[in-house]
């Protein structure tokens, strides 16, 4: 699906058809019929659009070393996304998305799978900058992507300080599960904001930003935002790999207490075991002619038992 966005405003307003105040296309799950039309279009390499089909792509940037642009520019980098996980629970992903600059001013995005960050870019006024609608949208959109990070990160220190206090008091399948998603998450999240940082480094020297003084600041900010995403995820992926080494040691402690508690309750009740089997033998016995010699067993027998869950309790074994 393609659709055209021309700036109204200082909002991005939908267009019917590709015209000159068309600045960007935004395009999502192209059709083969899209791909051929965009490539004879706009004259571009057919692996700038088909690359993002491939969830694995890699970030990268290609002919932004150009000082005009005398063929397309490519600059591809990855998103954040939430997913359902194989488990049943929310899981953060990452995916490929492509901004193409086009030889005649515009703007072609492409993504293959749903993205939240470009919802909130839609809908959110177009700053107000004196650059050409190209570097404003190439900065525009490397924002939203950087601050979509955060803001995810945000929602995955919530669930992880949530699952750390579950774990006081219970340890269950459901928690390990948890753990090992937002494990994922954080995995994924690393390596693609790692990927990303190298791509915006290499913007500082980009030809096609023709006054540096003017889309460095903004520049900054967005590196700034990307690396304090990358600090974040390093830290929480350590305190999550601490957290599930912690639920470890909490259910083989759950087990080493089962275990003690059950051995100890197998001591109490041999001793009625043995009581009662010694007296039941066929033989002569002290007390065995006495009519109230049941009483004085199941005292002598209750007795024992209570002194002995003393002594065990005493000893912590109980």
């Amino acid at each position: 699906m393609i659709n055209y966005l021309k700036i109204e405003n200082g909002l991005f307003t939908p267009s019917k058809t590709d015209t000159d105040d068309s600045i960007w296309l935004a395009v999502e799950k192209p059709t083969e019929e899209e791909i051929e039309y965009l490539v004879t279009t706009y004259k571009l390499p057919k692996d700038y659009i088909t690359g993002v089909l491939d969830d694995d792509e890699n970030s990268r940037f290609e002919g932004l070393h150009q000082n005009v642009l005398e063929e397309p520019a490519l600059m591809l980098v990855q998103y954040p996304h939430a997913t359902i996980s194989p488990s049943g629970y929310t899981q953060l992903d990452t995916f490929p998305f492509a901004i193409i600059l086009t030889t005649n001013g515009k703007v072609i995005t492409v993504i293959n799978n749903s993205a939240d960050f470009l919802k909130r870019a839609l809908s959110t006024p177009v700053p107000d900058i004196e650059l050409p609608i190209q570097e404003t949208l190439v900065l525009y959109l490397s924002w939203h992507i950087s601050t979509c990070y955060n803001r995810f990160l945000k929602e995955l220190i919530k669930e992880t300080n949530k699952l750390e206090g579950e774990l006081k008091v219970s340890t269950e399948n459901s928690q390990l599960y948890k753990i090992m998603d937002i494990q994922k998450s954080l995995v994924y999240f690393e390596s693609a904001i790692n990927s990303n940082l190298e791509v915006l480094n290499m913007l500082y020297s980009a030809s096609i930003f023709k006054d540096p003084r003017a889309h460095l600041p903004r520049l900054h900010d967005i590196l700034v935002e990307t690396k304090q995403a990358a600090t974040t995820t390093n830290i929480q992926l350590k305190l999550v790999d601490k957290i599930s080494d912690t639920f470890s040691a909490i259910v083989s402690n759950n087990l080493n207490n089962v275990m003690k508690i059950l051995t100890s309750l197998t001591i109490v009740l041999t001793i009625p075991t043995i009581i009662g089997g010694i007296f039941g033998m066929n033989v002569k016995l002290p007390f065995a002619n006495r009519e109230d010699a049941f009483f004085w067993i199941f005292v002598v027998t209750t007795a024992t038992c209570l002194f002995v869950i003393h002594r065990l309790k005493k000893r912590n074994l109980l």
